[in-house]
């Protein structure tokens, strides 16, 4: 992966898709900290677009909880579908 503008760390999460990628992980803007899921597109995928959901670090925790209980509940079975 090419470094992407804005992360403080490298990216915890990607999924390539068909227009770009999906990335997650602690970005900086105007000296703030957050968390984000977007989509990246472009030749390179290093162009952030307006697809995505920026949230404070402090709501990661939650997302998370929610996101092991959805998985507990919904085991995917079969091939992947996501695009």
């Amino acid at each position: 992966m090419s470094a992407l503008p804005g992360f403080t760390v490298p990216p915890v999460w990607e999924l390539p898709k068909h227009d770009g990628r999906l990335v997650a992980g602690e970005r900086e803007f105007k000296g703030r900290k957050f968390f984000e899921l977007r989509l990246w597109a472009g030749e390179h995928g290093d162009k952030a677009t307006a697809k995505g959901v920026t949230m404070p670090l402090d709501a990661v925790p939650d997302l998370a909880r929610a996101l092991m209980a959805y998985t507990a509940k919904n085991t995917p079975s079969g091939p992947d579908t996501a695009s």
